[in-house]
């Protein structure tokens, strides 16, 4: 993979500078870059909004409206057989460019945008059309997997950091359509075997829920951030990586299977994505607070008795609570009963109280310490094997 990455990098920099005009060029609809918030059916329109929603263009657009297109950072487009160019690097540009020249594919952003149409207007129109591009062929030596995979690890390993579910889907396709394996991609970006190997998974373990109907990412309560704003994808990685969850769904060892669960336990799976993420459709709060809680979820699915609680819909604290053994349950309240009451001690020595809070508090205590005497009797009562009294 590194031969073909330098046969990259050398023909970008031995080739001819093309100008290509704009109605010709395509933003790239699978740039993995966009995220959950792209798909392969989208249209022109749809893409040039998702990066304008996801990726701004403020910075770019306020420069070319009064400089034109920098003749010095060529697009690196690839031709396509309908005889247009996919924009491999430079689809922000491009998405200036078209909101600019009032594009028809650029119409949802014109209004949003006039202020820079207007300042682009008012410098004379500088030169933006055609742009310059670096061309990709079939018949120059570097195919389309080459290319991808080039591209991607330059743009991986930038200054703009790649967030984590945009960085697993470019690894996804890379080992799928750019010949790499994930050796390859580790030595590329810089990330460890182990690392890649979970976003993979996860990735994979997703995809194949959605294909299987068995999650909508719209359905989900809790929301994700960056390019993947449906759900906290960090979370499905995290807990794939405990060896009880990858036991619940049968998950495959090769991080690069595309179906990496059991079939047979795909419901189990829908479950536990339903614990962590709810169901908007089915009015289900997440059962899981947040991600310190995604360990206690690993430790459920071990029993049997503790996943019926679970599937119930129960919080994943509150099933922790109820099945905690007696005695570890009971101290563990104790305990924080003597740090609650320390408190009280604490300020009540310090500070003074007014006497209708006091009334007050002190209808609490006669009401707590009859619940403390009939516990008090309880734990006499397991000491001994007979009834006692007294407090």
């Amino acid at each position: 993979m590194k031969k073909n990455s330098v046969g990259v990098e050398d023909k970008l920099k031995h080739k001819a500078v093309q100008y290509i005009n704009i109605e010709d060029l395509e933003l790239d609809v699978e740039n993995p870059r966009f995220g959950e918030d792209s798909s392969s059916s989208d249209t022109q329109v749809d893409v040039l909004n998702n990066i304008v929603k996801n990726y701004g263009v403020t910075d770019v657009i306020s420069s070319i409206a009064v400089n034109g297109y920098f003749s010095a950072e060529p697009m690196v487009v690839r031709k396509n057989n309908n005889k247009k160019f996919t924009v491999m690097e430079g689809n922000r540009r491009l998405a200036a460019c078209l909101i600019l020249k009032n594009d028809d594919r650029a119409r949802d952003q014109v209004n949003l945008h006039q202020q820079y149409i207007d300042k682009y207007n008012s410098h004379g129109c500088p030169k933006i059309d055609p742009v310059p591009a670096i061309v990709f062929e079939d018949d120059d030596g570097v195919d389309k997997k080459s290319l991808i995979s080039y591209l991607g690890v330059r743009h991986i390993v930038s200054t703009k950091d790649w967030d984590s579910y945009a960085k697993a889907a470019w690894i996804s396709r890379t080992i799928k359509e750019g010949d790499m394996s994930v050796s390859d991609i580790s030595t590329m970006i810089g990330d460890r075997n182990s690392t890649i190997k979970r976003l993979l998974s996860g990735y994979n373990f997703i995809k194949q829920m959605e294909s299987a109907g068995k999650y909508n990412k719209d359905d989900s309560v809790k929301k994700g951030r960056g390019s993947n704003t449906s759900y906290p994808f960090s979370w499905v990685y995290t807990l794939l990586s405990y060896k009880s969850i990858q036991d619940f769904v049968g998950l495959s060892d090769n991080p690069t299977d595309p179906n990496p669960i059991d079939e047979k336990k795909l419901d189990n799976a829908k479950l536990l994505m339903t614990a962590m993420f709810g169901n908007k459709n089915k009015g289900q709060n997440s059962q899981v607070k947040d991600s310190r809680n995604l360990g206690v979820l690993a430790e459920i699915v071990a029993s049997p008795e503790k996943v019926i609680l679970l599937k119930q819909g129960k919080d994943v604290e509150d099933i922790n609570d109820l099945t905690q053994p007696i005695g570890d349950r009971l101290t563990s309240l104790m305990l924080e009963i003597r740090s609650k009451l320390d408190e009280c001690l604490t300020r009540v020595g310090r500070e003074d109280l007014p006497m209708q809070d006091a009334i007050q508090l002190n209808i609490y205590l006669e009401q707590i310490s009859k619940q403390f005497r009939s516990f008090r009797v309880s734990i006499n009562e397991a000491i001994t094997g007979s009834d006692s009294e007294g407090f």
